[in-house]
Parts: C-alpha cells; structure tokens; sequence
C-alpha cells in the first residue's frame, strides 16, 4: 500500500483505534502505536534498541538486556489483534504487527486477510508438527531411560547390596598377632599360622609354657586390603550404594545377621565367617594353601604352586544367603593376588553378564573356583576352573 496516498486515511485509522475501549485507558500502549505508525510513513526501519532510547529513555549502556520494550510491543500485538476481531478495518486499511519485528506495516484488507489465513494455515502444520516431533521425542526420551535405567540397573547378583536403604558390610581379613620374648630379653611382634584368635592363643600357650605368647593390641593385613577396598570403593560409588567396613577379628554375629556381607582376605585367618564359608558346599573344602574338589568319585587338590614364569595360585567366590535373609559374598585366597583378581571380575558389568548365563536360571548362589596366575598384581589370568550351583 503506498503511504503517501493514504496519509489522511491512516491518520483516521489512529485516531478510530486509538479511541477504542482496548486503547482508551492504556496510555503506553497509544503512545508506542502512535510512535510505530509515525516512523512506518517515515519508512524508517526500527530497532529495539532505537525504541527504547527514543521513546522509553532507556539507557541500554546500563543493561542490555532490557527487556521494557519487547515486552509493550508483545502486548501492543495482542491489543492490535484484539481489535481487527472485534472491528472491521476503516479505509481498507489495516495496521499489522508482523511477530519478531518492530516496524508496523500497512495492509489492505485483502492483504490482511491473506496474511491472517497464511498464518493460521502455518498454526495448523506447525500444531501437527510439533505433536508429531513432541511424541517423537517423547518416545525418544522413553527409549533413552528405559536403557538407561537397564544399563544402571546391576547384575542380579549385586542387587541386594545396592537397593536403597541396603545394609552393607565389608570384612576384610586381619592377622593375629602376638609377642615372644626372644634371648635379648625383649618382646618381639610375631606370626602364627595356627593362632588366630584369644582361643588359640590359650591353646598354644597350654602346649607350649615354656614360650609364654602374649597378644597385642593390633592386627596387621596384607597388601590385598587397600587395593581390594580401592576396587569395591569405586563399585559401589558407580552403583550409588556405600558400605561399612569391619575387620575379621572384631566381626560380630550381630554384624552378620543386620547386613548383607562381603568379606576379601585369607580364609586362615577367618574366625567368625570360617563358620558361614562353604558351609552349604557338597564339592569344596579348604586344604592346606588352597582347596579340594570332590564329586562322586573324581577328587582334586588345588593347591598353590610354583612354575617357571610365576606362580599359580587359586581363589574361591562364594555367593550365598544368610540366616538374616542377607547375602554374603566371599573372595577368599590365601594369596592376596587371587582375591583382587576376582573382584575384578566381579565388578566387571561385561564379564557378569557372561559369568551369569553359566548359572542356571533357578540358580544364583554358587560357589566357583578360580585359577590365577601373573608376575604382577596388574598383569594376570583369571579363569574359572569350577562351578558348583544351588537351586534358589
């Protein structure tokens, strides 16, 4: 529509909006559609910014992000739309308020019209497009937290010790130790591989008078125990889940029965978990460093032994319930690389899933026996030699 033959017309097309119910007592609104209108003849093309300091004073030095006018020029939108539904145009011509700009411009009624139609049939797809894209990424997100939560979710296995509010608790192995007077007149802290415990102290001691043992305030652990408590650390972090940690030699019934149990260490050293350790086996046993296998009339001893290019040792995981209607795990080696070796199979999500499908379906306590060997604690075998399973 050209201005310049229209002027009068516009002017009242102002002045017939300007005096309308929508206008009459917003006097913000009538100044910024008078101001829209004077630069729009002008032809001048508007800016927020322009706006602002020309009509507001706002100093956008101050603040930048001064969101006065984009907030009137919403609200003059709405006014102007409001008023074209309930008053047909004068003059055949509209005032029109294009979304996201700030120049007002002027159409014909024809032109407007078509523009309203134009943007209604856009409503229409861009309403089926977005339930279309909001069930798509619905669908998506559902996807997502369904692996997610089944990707978070632990073996079977472990999921007694990471449900919310478990009660979990960590032994870890522990030498007693005692002192012996020696010729130098003075105590010395030493290892007996057959005292374990007070009542073994007493024992020895009615063998032996003449050596007069005495117990000492301390235990000691091999290196097994920090590196093994590093490992289980991480996995029950990665699970969110946590534990409490006790040692062998301070270990309670109690302790037993109000927690789901995992114990690492040496089973010579055992006192309480000697009476819970394959209690339920038809085909383990310990023997001397290591243990015996025995079904129907096949028998093996697997017992730590010495080969050229290192040692070979082995190391039993037990899975079981407990009285309590806990669980209790037990890495157990005499030698502390064969209890690292298996926790870290045993906190392995990928090697789980394989280790799970060899237990029967009715089946997830087990007692398995391993075969480690390796120069370094870092660098070592781990295989599964034996496998005995319980019905659930």
């Amino acid at each position: 529509m050209k201005v310049e033959q229209n002027k009068k017309a516009i002017d009242e097309t102002l002045e017939q909006i300007c005096s309308h119910a929508l206008f009459i007592h917003s006097n913000t609104h009538t100044r910024l559609l008078r101001y829209l209108v004077e630069k729009a003849i002008l032809g001048e093309d508007l800016k927020e910014y322009t706006i602002g300091s020309d009509l507001f004073g706002i100093d956008y030095s101050i603040d930048k992000n001064n969101g006065t006018v984009r907030s009137y020029m919403y609200k003059l939108r709405k006014k102007v739309a409001a008023y074209y539904e309930s008053a047909k145009p004068i003059n055949d011509i509209v005032f029109h308020l294009e979304k996201g700009q700030y120049n007002l411009s002027f159409l014909s009624s024809k032109e407007y019209q078509s523009s309203i139609n134009k943007e209604e049939s856009y409503f229409k797809i861009s309403k089926q497009t977005l339930l279309t894209a909001t069930l798509s990424v619905a669908g998506s997100l559902l996807l997502f937290f369904i692996i997610l939560h089944f990707s978070r979710k632990p073996n079977i296995l472990w999921e007694p010790y990471f449900i919310k509010g478990a009660n979990n608790l960590i032994v870890v192995s522990d030498q007693f130790t005692v002192t012996q007077k020696l010729e130098d007149g003075l105590r010395h802290a030493v290892l007996y591989g057959d005292i374990n415990n007070n009542k073994d102290l007493l024992n020895y001691n009615q063998k032996h008078p003449d050596i007069h043992l005495k117990n000492t305030d301390y235990t000691i652990m091999s290196k097994m125990a920090p590196y093994g408590i590093k490992i289980l650390t991480e996995w029950f972090i990665s699970n969110q889940s946590s534990y409490n940690l006790q040692l062998e030699s301070n270990l309670t019934y109690d302790d037993v029965r109000e927690n789901n149990i995992l114990f690492i260490g040496q089973y010579k050293t055992m006192n309480i978990s000697n009476s819970l350790f394959l209690k339920n086996s038809k085909m383990f046993s310990t023997y001397r460093d290591g243990f015996k296998y025995a079904n129907n009339n096949e028998e093996k001893i697997y017992n730590t032994r010495f080969k050229e290019n290192g040692k070979l040792e082995y190391a039993m995981v037990s899975y079981k319930p407990i009285e309590s209607g806990k669980m209790a795990f037990y890495f157990v080696s005499n030698n502390d690389i064969g209890v690292l070796a298996t926790l870290r199979k045993f906190t392995d999500k990928d090697w789980l899933k394989g280790f799970e499908k060899q237990l029967p379906k009715n089946s997830k306590t087990f007692n398995a026996l391993f075969e480690v060997s390796g120069l370094q604690r870092t660098d070592v075998s781990c295989e599964l030699v034996e496998l005995e399973t319980f019905n659930n």
